[in-house]
């Protein structure tokens, strides 16, 4: 998921771990041409978020992506068999895992891109990821059961589970809230998701954290922005432009076979 779960925490402050969500399904049998593995690690690459996606306004500089701690992958599979219990998913829905192999052909993360001048909490800040999958019916399922309002809680508590893991102190509370997202893709529109952190260190700091998640699908890749902010969301008009920006390379790039 545009690591919800996994994502390395920007910055000095090590407040969070952040990370993304989908379309309702309606390509389940979508047939395109067999994809390797080294091809789809080349698109996946391809799609991904770029610095020159996003605003001009700011000065972006990139983070590699974050390591996945043993603690972390803990996490995620304990995020993974309670999305289970809410539907079908396949074994990486939207990177929530972070790992290729079976249906499962790539699952490559793009850096964190985030304002120069601010480089203590290196925020605001953007980043995808996308994985792709044998068949384009895996995808429109994952994005199915991420659809589903039962999700939003195994989310939910594996951000605030990873965000204390990575240091943002004891009583971090989260919310997930879904909201209007722009249509995009081969399911049935898009997906957004925005989480909000309190309590922890954010309350010393008398602000919170805000996690705009979009999830996609193009034929059997999975696309998954986060765009983070703290004390106001990301700017908005920001995020869809650079949404639209990737999501048209995701359709070019699928095209492709």
């Amino acid at each position: 998921m545009a690591q919800i779960l996994r994502r390395g925490v920007p910055g000095g402050l090590a407040l969070l771990s952040v990370g993304s969500l989908l379309a309702l399904p309606s390509f389940a049998n979508l047939r395109l041409p067999a994809r390797k593995a080294s091809s789809v690690v080349a698109e996946a690459k391809a799609i991904n978020l770029r610095a020159a996606d996003l605003s001009s306004s700011l000065h972006w500089v990139s983070a590699p992506p974050g390591h996945s701690s043993k603690a972390a992958a803990a996490l995620a599979q304990k995020a993974l068999a309670c999305l289970k219990k809410v539907g079908p998913v396949s074994p990486d829905p939207f990177g929530t895992v972070g790992k290729s192999g079976g249906v499962v052909l790539a699952d490559i993360s793009s850096p964190t891109y985030y304002d120069k001048a601010n480089s203590l909490t290196q925020l605001p800040s953007a980043s995808s990821e996308v994985v792709f999958l044998t068949k384009a019916a895996l995808a429109d399922s994952d994005l199915s059961t991420i659809a589903h309002s039962g999700s939003l809680a195994c989310l939910t508590a594996q951000l605030v589970a990873n965000s204390t893991l990575q240091g943002a102190g004891k009583g971090v509370k989260g919310t997930a809230t879904y909201l209007a997202a722009a249509r995009h893709g081969t399911g049935s529109g898009g997906v957004l998701i925005r989480f909000v952190e309190s309590g922890g260190n954010f309350a010393a700091l008398k602000e919170k954290l805000y996690d705009e998640e979009y999830f996609y699908v193009q034929g059997p890749a999975e696309i998954s922005l986060s765009f983070v902010n703290l004390g106001a969301p990301f700017n908005a008009s920001w995020a869809t432009t650079a949404v639209a920006k990737v999501m048209a390379r995701a359709a070019a790039e699928v095209g492709k076979g």
